[in-house]
């Protein structure tokens, strides 16, 4: 097994502060989610709660807008007045079940779904429009847009309006989507002619595992990525940034269907909608595409200052957990060799973490395929072999008051990966890895840039 960057380095994370900016925070105005049932939320809150997070997390002035509240099934969402840190999800969108682009887009629409409405009617472009679906364009008209659509229009109608079946030609999809005055055209037409000043964020189509009502094949998860890379073609030419989702989803090893998703990350139900873990992988990517920091867990950021180091041997290092606990950098840990000489599952670099009582310990384990909380929970699928991101956990003590969970917490880079994992941290902690290595400690208060992503040294 090849590792690189194996030092160890430990901080303390304070329990006071907050963001820090050389400005004033950074606004999103009125935000309006536009798509279909992954953005609905289909057996969870969809990727809208975890960006939800995020966006307060980093002390962005937000409000959602939308023509219609609540998910598929509610009683597997998140309740709408359900607060995070003090800010209420409103649980409000643009978003429906098996939405098209063409409905959207109004060049047809006969599902009845929101009322045989589209964008034009949704923001009040078409004034003879008298359906319940629309926002009050004097109050609620969006400053920013986020899609995410054509989920349904390539895999569900079989060749029926404008859509396509899967394993058929994938090219009349794109031409109907992409094409100039397309309904993609279309849509963000309808949004820059309601603001011209309106920023528009559009999410490539999730992946899928195997296991639908449909029969994949190898072509199958081809077409897809040929249509996302269709997608980000239309996207340039709209000068659109498009935020790839599917970094952190897909099932490196799967030379026999590349690009397959990875499975924990997608319902068991239908192998389509992502779970709470594809959901919170969907919303990083999200907001690392829109330039907006990760989540932090409520954990402060301060302004960069340099700390003492002080450089050890041995193989286990003692942390005294104080008031939000401990944080282990593992700098960019990189693994085995990939697809070089096959996918070696069993390759591992192992962080374990144990309360100083405990005969017990949790473990993240860095495999050449993806990233897990012990040996079957995957955080991050992806290969590891030439990672350059560093590894970060913490222990966060939780907070009812914030509906912030108590447990470890997981950063790939910028990204959180993983959420109030369970584990025992709250007295004092041993960590070591294994392989061992040298192990260096830092002192003193957790420190991260104004624009980094905490927490970070």
């Amino acid at each position: 097994m090849r590792t690189s960057c194996l030092a160890l380095m430990t901080a303390l994370l304070p329990i006071s502060g907050i963001p820090v900016y050389a400005q004033e925070p950074p606004t999103l105005g009125k935000v309006m989610f536009v798509g279909d049932s992954i953005t609905h939320g289909y057996g969870t809150a969809s990727y809208r709660w975890e960006f939800h997070k995020i966006l307060v997390d980093n002390g962005i002035s937000f409000s959602v807008v939308g023509v219609t509240r609540d998910n598929l099934v509610p009683k597997l969402g998140v309740t709408a007045g359900t607060a995070y840190a003090g800010v209420p999800f409103n649980n409000r969108h643009s978003a429906m079940s098996s939405e098209r682009a063409y409905e959207i887009a109004g060049r047809i629409n006969e599902s009845g779904r929101l009322g045989n409405s589209n964008i034009f009617d949704w923001l009040g472009l078409d004034k003879s429009y008298t359906g319940q679906y629309r926002i009050n364009p004097d109050t609620e008209m969006p400053d920013t847009f986020i899609m995410l659509i054509g989920t349904n229009d390539t895999f569900s109608d079989f060749g029926r309006k404008g859509g396509i079946a899967l394993g058929a030609n994938y090219e009349i999809v794109c031409r109907n989507m992409f094409r100039p005055g397309g309904d993609m055209d279309t849509i963000v037409s309808a949004m820059r002619q309601a603001n011209p000043a309106a920023r528009i964020q559009i999410i490539a189509l999730p992946t899928w595992h195997e296991g639908t009502p449909h029969s994949h094949t190898p072509g199958d998860y081809a077409a897809l990525a040929n249509f996302n890379r269709e997608l980000k073609k239309w996207a340039a030419q709209q000068k659109l940034p498009v935020a790839d989702v599917n970094d952190g989803l897909v099932d490196v090893t799967r030379s026999d269907k590349p690009g397959m998703g990875e499975y924990q990350f997608f319902s068991p139900r239908d192998h389509l909608h992502p779970t709470p873990q594809g959901d919170r992988l969907i919303a990083g990517a999200l907001a690392r595409s829109m330039g907006i920091g990760g989540r932090t867990a409520g954990l402060p950021r301060k302004a960069t200052a340099e700390l003492p180091l002080r450089a050890g041997t041995s193989n286990y290092i003692q942390l005294t957990a104080r008031e939000n606990g401990v944080t282990v950098v593992l700098p960019a840990p990189a693994v085995g060799d990939g697809e070089t000489n096959g996918w070696n599952k069993s390759d591992a670099l192992k962080l374990h973490l144990s309360n100083s009582d405990s005969a017990t310990s949790e473990t993240l384990c860095i495999k050449e395929h993806g990233i897990f909380w012990g040996e079957k929970t995957m955080l991050y699928a992806g290969d590891m072999s030439d990672n350059r991101e560093d590894i970060r956990i913490a222990w966060v003590l939780g907070s009812n008051v914030d509906n912030r969970q108590q447990g470890y917490y997981v950063w790939l880079g910028d990204r959180l990966i993983g959420e109030a994992l369970p584990g025992n941290g709250t007295d004092a902690c041993k960590a070591h890895l294994s392989p061992p290595a040298t192990l260096s400690r830092r002192h003193g208060e957790l420190h991260a840039a104004p624009t980094a992503y905490a927490p970070a040294l």
